[in-house]
């Protein structure tokens, strides 16, 4: 279904074709938009198919637990909250850091990239890479469409020093947001 461009027209006639809202789509309502699903589609981070007969979005995703030994306690980093700049706040509590696999890149480099843009991190330390998964899920980002979320599960282990190496808040310009972690004792 993605092999042409489509256009923002093509999609939103799609989108209706399957009877999927589109007023429910704002970032003034903590949803995505329309452009934001197009701009998935075209960085190759999201393919729509049709499976029985409905309209799904499919998504690979590379999924990060990061755990940090501070001393003898050992912490886990949490996706705390996300604040839009319309004000709207969307309360998250996510024990990962995820990042969309794009088109011809590698579930362990998506990894590395999710370390580097949500936290700031760059390191060399390796993954121990735990199972995949795949889930059909409602999304909150899309009411209406359907997901399935293909996912490659990773650990790392970090320890006192890399805190010094990484930012526990990812400012979004362009997506028009905030997003907060934290640390939680395991």
């Amino acid at each position: 279904m993605n092999d042409k461009k489509m256009n923002i027209d093509d999609l939103k006639t799609l989108l209706l074709k399957y009877n999927i809202d589109l007023e429910k789509w704002s970032h003034t309502q903590g949803t995505k938009n329309i452009e934001d699903l197009k701009n998935e589609i075209d960085a190759g981070e999201t393919i729509l198919e049709i499976i029985d007969n409905q309209l799904v979005r499919v998504t690979r995703i590379a999924s990060i637990k990061v755990k940090v030994k501070i001393g003898e306690k050992m912490f886990t980093l949490v996706e705390d909250q996300q604040i839009f700049f319309t004000g709207a706040v969307r309360k998250r509590g996510l024990s990962n850091l995820a990042e969309k696999i794009r088109r011809g890149e590698t579930p362990e480099f998506a990894a590395y990239r999710a370390l580097k843009e949500e936290i700031g991190l760059h390191t060399t330390k390796k993954f121990e890479q735990l199972e995949e998964t795949a889930k059909n899920n409602h999304s909150p980002s899309y009411p209406g469409l359907n997901s399935v979320y293909k996912t490659f599960n990773y650990q790392i282990t970090l320890n006192e020093l890399d805190l010094e190496f990484m930012r526990f808040t990812e400012y979004q310009k362009k997506k028009g947001k905030i997003t907060f972690f934290t640390l939680k004792p395991d």
